[in-house]
C-alpha cells in the first residue's frame, strides 16, 4: 500500500518522480502539484534499454525537471522520491566520484532554474 503523498510548504511545488525497472526496458514518470494539491502536470515514458533501478530512478530525476521547466516552473521546488540510493548519493554529490554521480551532477545544475531545490 502506497503512502499518500504530503501537500508542501505554502509556496512550494512538489515534484514526485518513480521509476520501474523491467527486463529491456524502464518506465518513469513525473507529477508537480502545488500547495494546495492541485496537479500544474506531469508526464511519463518509456526507454527501451537494460538499466539498473537507480540509473532508471535518475533518469526519472532528469525527466521531472525538463517537464518542470517545460511548465516555466519557477518557484521554489521539492522534489520527492522514494530511492534511498538516490536520495543518499544527492547529499553526498561532493564526494561521490561515479558515472551516476556525473548524471546527478547535471540535474543538480538545472536547479538554478527555481527559486530553490
Amino acid at each position: 500500500r502506497r503512502q499518500k503523498s504530503e501537500k508542501p510548504s505554502k509556496g512550494f511545488i512538489k515534484i514526485n518522480f518513480d521509476a520501474t525497472v523491467g527486463e529491456n526496458r524502464i518506465g518513469y514518470g513525473t507529477i508537480i502539484r502545488d500547495d494546495e494539491g492541485f496537479v500544474l502536470g506531469g508526464g511519463g515514458g518509456f526507454i527501451e534499454s537494460r538499466l539498473s533501478v537507480e540509473e532508471a530512478e535518475c533518469v526519472a530525476f532528469e525527466e521531472s525537471i525538463k517537464v518542470a521547466c517545460k511548465l516555466k516552473i519557477k518557484e521554489h521546488v521539492i522534489f520527492e522520491t522514494d530511492h534511498v540510493g538516490l536520495v543518499n548519493r544527492l547529499r553526498n554529490l561532493a564526494t561521490d566520484v561515479t558515472i551516476i554521480d556525473a548524471q546527478i551532477k547535471d540535474c543538480t545544475a538545472a536547479f538554478n532554474n527555481f527559486k530553490s531545490a
